[in-house]
């Protein structure tokens, strides 16, 4: 029986948790100048800290990286700045 329960147990990884013992509280960002195939505006969660590049594969199939803010924006979300934008895979 006892080994029937261990098969159970969710395994934990070394490290998995921060060193605080908290998990980092999920923010929305909007892309700025991003749209999706819709015509609004694009927005992503996130528990990344600010300064982290994102890519964001638009609905044209084009790839665009963006830099997460502390920026709040008048709606409330984080703004999540346009670095640069990748030619589509196809088009090289």
């Amino acid at each position: 029986m006892a080994g029937r329960a261990r098969r159970h147990r969710t395994p934990t990884t070394p490290g998995a948790t921060p060193a605080t013992g908290t998990a980092r509280q999920v923010r929305t960002y909007t892309l700025l100048g991003a749209r999706a195939a819709d015509g609004q505006p694009v927005h992503w969660p996130s528990s990344r800290p600010a300064g982290v590049r994102i890519t964001w594969t638009g609905p044209a199939g084009k790839r665009e990286q963006f830099e997460l803010t502390d920026a709040v924006l008048p709606d409330g979300t984080y703004a999540a700045e346009r670095v640069s934008v990748y030619p589509d895979r196809g088009a090289l």
